[in-house]
């Protein structure tokens, strides 16, 4: 057995080249959905939406794609895959020389991230730490929490050889190709989408939005204007709720309204948990959503790719569509814990994660035809 472990690893890390250009080959009847830097949570988030047909795509592969510096562990991610005998999930290991001076050009990842490209239908960026203020030419705010740079490094590098960016106008972007390749970013993704081509960020929501330094005083405004649950910060009961849920403001004539047939005064409630956002949008985007007093842009969708959208919020937490999930509370005083499904029950909004996986899913299946 322990042999057929080392045997699998070998193969599943062996050759990045090889790899892909034998999936192509091999799986052409096989939608391939690139996964970059997928940390356990995200592996098994994304396993039960497949699972459960909440993304409904026929022969599905991810492909997890992780950089070789990165700071999600590549090692987690292949003992989770082997434990729980997951088989529509191949790993693939990246190397490459990046920093933050050779990001919007051609360098030592590009060949690669072509070939991704090449042999995927389309990929997902996920939530994760604070982009690091250098990479869009800003100091670093005191509350600002650099965690994984290497990470933040390859994504941006990514989405810039993906869509092109106003920080290198010679670049030509690899959608140019394919304009129909789906490109997803979700809250930590979506910010890289706008970083990478030419946008920036608010480093701190409360502080620079709204003018506050307190962790109480976030708690005494308007729930909507809540992005992470800030009743963690000041108290340690382990039922409380990490994440935030609130309503978001669709915007007319755009992504929700348009292809997802939703109307434009609905204001379905979502979850998130991030104090980051887009303050300065890319030109390359348009807004699609925001939060329900406007200073917050909730989603995004590219100008010139109509497949390319990007969210604040998490869709794709499990959490979000198990019944029999964790309850929670979301502060102190509350007596009765709910799972974050029946928060969204309550809330009339799970219906809006459906069709979101349902619209998410469509884009698949045209690319067959």
């Amino acid at each position: 057995m322990k042999k057929t472990l080392i045997l699998l690893s070998i193969l599943l890390t062996f050759s990045f080249n090889f790899s892909f250009a034998n999936i192509k080959i091999a799986n052409l009847d096989t939608t391939r959905i690139a996964l970059v830097n997928p940390g356990v949570f995200y592996l098994k988030s994304l396993t039960f939406l497949s699972d459960n047909r909440y993304i409904d795509i026929n022969r599905i592969q991810y492909q997890a794609v992780f950089y070789s510096k990165s700071e999600v562990s590549f090692e987690e991610a292949e003992q989770y895959i082997t434990d729980n005998e997951i088989k529509n999930i191949k790993l693939f290991k990246i190397e490459g020389d990046l920093n933050q001076n050779n990001l919007y050009k051609e360098n030592s990842c590009t060949k690669s991230f072509y070939e991704i490209f090449k042999n995927s239908d389309g990929i997902i960026f996920l939530g994760g730490w604070d982009l690091p203020p250098a990479t869009y030419n800003q100091k670093t705010n005191l509350l600002t929490n650099i965690v994984t740079p290497n990470r933040h490094y390859f994504e941006l590098s990514f989405l810039f050889h993906l869509l092109g960016g106003s920080q290198n106008q010679n670049h030509k972007a690899f959608l140019d190709e394919n304009p129909n390749y789906v490109v997803s970013g979700i809250c930590l993704g979506l910010q890289t989408m706008n970083v990478a081509t030419g946008g920036d960020l608010y480093q701190d929501i409360p502080s620079e939005v709204y003018n506050l330094k307190y962790a109480e005083d976030v708690l005494n405004i308007d729930e909507n204007n809540r992005h992470r649950n800030y009743w963690v910060n000041i108290n340690k009961d382990s039922s409380i709720d990490n994440h935030s849920f609130h309503k978001i403001k669709l915007i007319n004539n755009q992504l929700f309204t348009d292809r997802l047939k939703l109307k434009a005064d609905y204001q379905p409630t979502v979850c998130s948990s991030h104090h980051q956002a887009i303050k300065n949008l890319s030109n390359r985007f348009k807004v699609a959503a925001t939060s329900i007093d406007g200073k917050i842009i909730e989603a995004i969708s590219h100008k010139k790719f109509k497949n390319v959208f990007g969210v604040q919020f998490h869709p794709e937490f499990y959490t979000l569509y198990d019944s029999e999930s964790k309850k929670v509370k979301m502060k102190p005083s509350e007596e009765t814990l709910m799972t974050e499904y029946e928060i969204l029950e309550k809330h009339e909004s799970f219906d809006f994660h459906v069709k979101y996986w349902e619209f998410f899913s469509s884009l698949f299946k045209k690319q067959q035809f």
